[in-house]
């Protein structure tokens, strides 16, 4: 009963949602990769390349090698998808189709529960609340699902510029923002096929806001001015407020508004990682590789726990939301990392149980 519960006061939530005549956002649903890979375990499609070759299953893939720290060869995933055309399971599943062939059934059926849904309008009503009135965003966002990947990725955004069919990987203020959606870790973790739909569209939800919380930045003169700063801190600091504002709307799209008092431990305890990261960032000794660790660390570390950095951002923008208001938050969205540490340093001093940063942290972000 609960978990139905939880269920309909989403649909409320959606219902009541109001709209932005400033917000024309697109999702293009694209299902032809997890399709084609359905049908080549069944026996339909016979040629595992042309599956390969999709540009989602293309995305995933090289993704998925870059995750597991190992160089990507199309050859070795032609060769992986013939293993699971054949029901074979791989010894070292760098693509992730073991967990798709072990739950081949669950993702059938979600698959199928989502192509049912609106699922493109109920996500846009979800993020639209979270920018500013003012904001005037304009986009059409592809949206690959897939059903293979990495075991810490249930979906996440690259930028790409297509030569042909083969993908790209471009770095900042190139190409095309591009979202992947991995249907295999809902029905890996979830029994109920509706709450496997909540549970997937909340991830999509996330990736969502981080496309256009970048295009906001592209168009706005104080983004422009932070995003000029290449400094590696800086780096953290704008990971730290996107990926925490990303984690509170998945976090109220799963129908709750409240944190648990175990996820609320865990995130405080991360503040004081971040403060560290973010002072050794700051560091005139500190290396490019250690500085490349510590930000991969802060949110690719597979746990919640570990993420240190998208934790404590999750932390931060749930206190600035609940103790200062929905447009608080949005402010910091406005006005940018510095605003959005300094909202959480007051709420820090005003409530005992907010752990602190430093004040030279703080400050740095305020210049």
């Amino acid at each position: 009963m609960k978990r139905f519960l939880t269920y309909v006061t989403f649909l409320i939530s959606f219902l009541s949602a109001q709209s932005n005549p400033n917000f024309n956002v697109a999702l293009r649903l694209d299902f032809s990769s997890i399709d084609a890979l359905m049908e080549l375990h069944e026996g339909k499609i016979a040629n595992a390349n042309r599956v390969a070759e999709l540009r989602g299953n293309q995305i995933a893939a090289a993704t998925s090698a870059l995750l597991a720290r190992q160089q990507y060869s199309p050859q070795d995933f032609s060769r992986e998808l013939e293993r699971f055309r054949n029901g074979t399971a791989a010894s070292f599943d760098v693509f992730g189709l073991n967990s798709t062939l072990a739950y081949l059934s669950q993702i059938k059926n979600l698959l199928q529960e989502t192509k049912k849904r609106q699922l493109d309008r109920r996500v846009i009503a979800t993020i639209e609340p979270f920018f500013p009135q003012n904001a005037r965003i304009t986009a059409s966002i592809p949206v690959y699902f897939v059903a293979m990947g990495h075991e810490n990725a249930a979906a996440y955004v690259r930028r790409i510029v297509w030569e042909g069919n083969t993908p790209r990987f471009v770095g900042e203020s190139e190409g095309e923002l591009t979202i992947v959606v991995n249907l295999t870790r809902s029905a890996q973790y979830i029994r109920e096929v509706q709450l496997q739909f909540v549970d997937m569209m909340s991830t999509l939800a996330h990736e969502t806001f981080h496309v256009l919380f970048g295009i906001y930045q592209n168009n706005s003169p104080a983004w422009n001015n932070i995003n000029r700063r290449y400094s590696p801190h800086w780096i953290l600091a704008e990971l730290v407020q996107n990926e925490g504002i990303a984690y509170l709307i998945s976090l109220q799209q799963h129908g709750g508004s409240k944190l648990s008092e175990q996820q609320l431990a865990a995130a405080k305890q991360t503040i004081a990682s971040l403060n560290s990261a973010l002072k050794e960032l700051g560091s005139p000794s500190l290396t490019p590789a250690r500085a490349r660790e510590l930000i991969m660390n802060s949110n690719l570390s597979g746990s919640y726990e570990k993420n240190y950095g998208a934790t404590a951002g999750l932390l931060m923008a749930y206190s600035i939301d609940t103790k200062l208001g929905r447009k608080a938050l949005t402010e910091t969205i406005e006005l940018g990392v510095g605003d959005f540490f300094a909202k959480y340093q007051q709420l820090s001093q005003e409530y005992g149980e907010l752990p602190k940063f430093d004040e030279e942290v703080v400050e740095s972000l305020s210049r």
